[in-house]
């Protein structure tokens, strides 16, 4: 049971992260417990745990007898968080070529490459795809910081993502070219990986982030 219950718990504060990291909570507006309990369906303790944890990680802010407030990020904090992600996640990339990929990542970052190769054949990424795309992002940079085994690396890369956008957020302001340009981003970050050109892996990882950086740094507004 209590296994069980831990296990909630942790779904409720991935949830949580995830929502807020796409923004969907304005910067500054209150979290009640009792409101997001109703909202997600489950009872407050994992609520409570939930936004004590994001507080920890940087996403909320607490103040005694007030509570959690969403944390306010100006424009140059996520372009700062971009720019470190993208150093870390290209160092990432050159320890891997230089030791060479295994198997098993080998296969995970195929298929996040079929994938997008078969959301992009339709000729346009809907709104309705953006899941879909967030998904397969997702598992092709998770995939890649955990083949490090570098447990310093992963801490600090994933540090780097708890502000809202700078990881999957900013897909929404996407062109098809600008969806085409990441899959090629993709593609080339895992050639010059399993090619062992270590100085290339890691310099398409960083154009690759950057490219996303710039694309927000064009379009983003407060609250957009």
């Amino acid at each position: 049971m209590q296994g069980s219950k831990s296990t909630r718990g942790l779904n409720v504060t991935e949830t949580l992260r995830e929502q807020l990291l796409q923004g969907e909570f304005a910067p500054n507006s209150r979290l009640q417990e009792t409101a997001l309990a109703e909202r997600m369906r489950v009872s407050r303790t994992p609520i409570r745990e939930a936004l004590r944890v994001l507080a920890r990680d940087g996403l909320l802010d607490y103040e005694p007898n007030c509570g959690y407030s969403v944390r306010e990020f100006s424009l140059e904090d996520i372009l700062s968080a971009f720019r470190v992600r993208s150093v870390l996640e290209g160092l990432g990339c050159r320890l891997i070529a230089e030791r060479g990929m295994s198997a098993a990542l080998d296969t995970t970052l195929k298929t996040a490459l079929s994938d997008g190769e078969s959301m992009l054949a339709k000729g346009d990424v809907a709104a309705a795809d953006l899941v879909q795309w967030r998904e397969m992002n997702k598992s092709f940079h998770l995939a890649i910081l955990l083949e490090t085994q570098n447990d310093l690396l992963i801490r600090f890369a994933r540090s780097s993502r708890n502000i809202p956008i700078v990881f999957n957020g900013s897909f929404k302001w996407y062109s098809m070219r600008a969806f085409q340009r990441a899959q090629d981003h993709h593609l080339a970050i895992y050639m010059a990986m399993k090619n062992q050109q270590a100085e290339r892996a890691d310099f398409m990882m960083q154009e690759h982030v950057l490219h996303a950086a710039e694309i927000l740094k064009t379009h983003y507004k407060p609250n957009s």
